[in-house]
This record gives structure tokens, C-alpha cells and sequence, in this order.
């Protein structure tokens, strides 16, 4: 992944706002990495001063200036985002010049292979015909967990069980419904890491689906 700054900060509070703003204008400003033809930079100096000046006054108690500091706010976030993009274009992903702009660098997803399932449970369900299936959630990031079973209609269990039945959770339950009541079901789990990523799955579980 090529290094960016980010471009949207509308999740920021006013005070937050104003001092990114800031930081970022005086990152860019003389910076001879950039070169804004379009008055990207200026545009965003221009309203800086009235935005900062209005959200000092609230501070103090002039709730007059509430509707001008929010049509300020807007205004100053849409040019705040044009600038970085071009910041983006013209850092060409280099994180060094990147990192001069007073912005923060949007997070770099480190690839973590995914290990052992913590305490794979299976239990059966409240109706008949279902299965209750969880495991701990990792202390890592991960994108849900695989659920795995096979269907002893089907004759012996492959060995290999990325041949058994999947289901995708994005948590770290689920319930799988319609067994066949009285015939025992074989389960697995795995955390979902990268598609490139094989699968590491839990010790097999047996259990025979009730009524």
C-alpha cells in the first residue's frame, strides 16, 4: 500500500479542526516538495483565520457565531480535503516528503497471518436441528471467522477440511440450522485472515444434533 495523508476530517472536533489546520498550513506552507498551482494551500489559509476566530469566540460564550463557525466548518473541510489529494498526488507515496506535510499518514495495514482458534465452543441450540457455534475473539485484526462441518450423509469426512462446508461470520458466532436430528456433525474454525492466507484450523468437533 503507497503512503497517503489523510484527507477527511469531519470526525474532528471544532478545536481539533482548527489545529490540524494549522499544523497542516504550516507543513506545507514554504514546503519545496509542493507546488499548489491551483491555490489549494491559499484557499485553506484564507478561511482559517475566520474559522479559528469563531470557534475562540464560542469558546468564550458568543453563541452568535455557532451558524457562521458551522457554514465556516463545511466550507473549510471541502477545501481541506481537495488540498490533500493533492498533497497525495504530488507526495507520489514517498512517506518521508509525506510525513513533512503536518497531516497524519493514514494507517498502513500490517499482515498478520492468523493463529490458533482461541476456545472453539459447540453446543447445541435452542430448536431442534441447531447448532451453536463461537469462538474468542483474537487480539488482533481479522475478518470474522470460518465456520466448517460436514454432513455425515455424505460418507466419511475428507480429511482436508477446507473440503467440508463453509460458513463466513463476521463476528465470532453463529448458528447453523436444519441438521439432521440424531446423525452427528463434525465442526471446525478458523480466523479469516488475507484470501492469499491458508486457513489455520481448530481441533475437530463431534456432536450429535439433538430434538
Amino acid at each position: 500500500m503507497r503512503h497517503k495523508v489523510i484527507e477527511d476530517y469531519s470526525d474532528l472536533s471544532d478545536t481539533e479542526l482548527d489545529n490540524q489546520v494549522k499544523s497542516g498550513i504550516k507543513g506545507l506552507k514554504g514546503n519545496t516538495n509542493f507546488d499548489f498551482v491551483n491555490n489549494e494551500l491559499t484557499d485553506v489559509e484564507t478561511e482559517s483565520d475566520t474559522f479559528s476566530a469563531n470557534v475562540v469566540a464560542i469558546a468564550t460564550g458568543d453563541k452568535k457565531s455557532v451558524p457562521v463557525k458551522n457554514k465556516t466548518r463545511s466550507s473549510i473541510l471541502i477545501k481541506l480535503g481537495k488540498l490533500c489529494k493533492e498533497t497525495n498526488v504530488q507526495g507520489n507515496g514517498d512517506e518521508t516528503i509525506l510525513l513533512s506535510t503536518g497531516f497524519p499518514l493514514i494507517k498502513v495495514p500490517s499482515h498478520i497471518l492468523m493463529g490458533d482458534v482461541k476456545n472453539f465452543q459447540v453446543s447445541r441450540g435452542k430448536a431442534a436441528g441447531t447448532i451453536n457455534l463461537s469462538v474468542e475473539k483474537p487480539n488482533y485484526y481479522h475478518n470474522g471467522t470460518i465456520f466448517s462441518y460436514w454432513d455425515p450423509a455424505l460418507g466419511v469426512a475428507p480429511t482436508d477440511i477446507n473440503k467440508w462446508f463453509h460458513r463466513h461470520s463476521n463476528s465470532h458466532s453463529m448458528t447453523i440450522s436444519d441438521l439432521t436430528i440424531g446423525k452427528t456433525y463434525q465442526f471446525a474454525s478458523a480466523y479469516k485472515g488475507n484470501d492469499v492466507d491458508d486457513l489455520v484450523w481448530s481441533a475437530i468437533v463431534s456432536i450429535m444434533i439433538g430434538d
